[in-house]
This record gives C-alpha cells, sequence and structure tokens, in this order.
C-alpha cells in the first residue's frame, strides 16, 4: 500500500513540473533603474518543456530574441545579446524565479557593462494582464 501512495505522490509530482514551467510563459513588465531614469521592459516568454524563447523589448531598442533559455520548476535563465557599440557583442546573463504573478530576475553582465552601470543587478517583473 506504501508503494502504491508513493508511486501515486511521485507521478503527481512529475505533471507538476511542467505546470510550473508553464508559469514563466506570457508576456511580463519590468523596470530597472539607471542614471538616465527608469527603463522599462517587456519580457515576453514561451515554454515548450524545459526550453524558453522569447523576447525583450523596449521603447529604445524594440525586440531583442532570447537565447539559451531554459526552465526547471519556478526557475528559469536566458542570455540578452545585444550587437554594436564600441565594445562589440555585450551579453546579459537572467536568471530567477517565478513567485506568482511576480518574476524575481537578476541580471549579469559577461565584461564590464557599457556606461559603468553594475555588473550585476536584481529587477522584479510583474504578469502583465
Amino acid at each position: 500500500m506504501k508503494g502504491r501512495s508513493l508511486a501515486v505522490g511521485m507521478t503527481a509530482a512529475l505533471i507538476a513540473l511542467p505546470a510550473l514551467a508553464e508559469d514563466a510563459a506570457g508576456r511580463w513588465n519590468a523596470s530597472v533603474e539607471t542614471p538616465q531614469g527608469p527603463f522599462s521592459m517587456v519580457f515576453e516568454f514561451a515554454v515548450d518543456g524545459s526550453q524558453l524563447t522569447g523576447t525583450m523589448s523596449n521603447d529604445f531598442m524594440g525586440a531583442t530574441p532570447i537565447s539559451d533559455g531554459m526552465v526547471e520548476g519556478d526557475e528559469l535563465s536566458f542570455k540578452l545579446s545585444f550587437e554594436g557599440g564600441p565594445g562589440g557583442t555585450m551579453t546579459i546573463n537572467y536568471k530567477g524565479k517565478v513567485e506568482g504573478d511576480e518574476l524575481v530576475l537578476t541580471s549579469t553582465f559577461e565584461g564590464a557593462p557599457p556606461g559603468g552601470g553594475p555588473a550585476e543587478q536584481t529587477l522584479t517583473a510583474t504578469r502583465a494582464n
């Protein structure tokens, strides 16, 4: 009897993992403080199994596709790469966790960020309705 209960519990847990991953799907609004004032952005995510795809967009740069997107339970990670400027390509690594209608993200720049900003920053995005 205990074995059957354990099997049912394990099956329920495995079924719940994709549901948690789906929580990352959708549109998320975020803003970070910069020396020039708030910088608003919108993340749009799609989830297929453990793969995360989507874009980050804002009024200044338009839409930028994410790369290397992964989802595991309520945690996710992805990269944004921007071409151009004096340093060539700039890549920002993101790691985050979905907490209901909030997505807490930590961004880490590969190399020095332009303008001497913080190398690591935390932001909270909210699910768009």
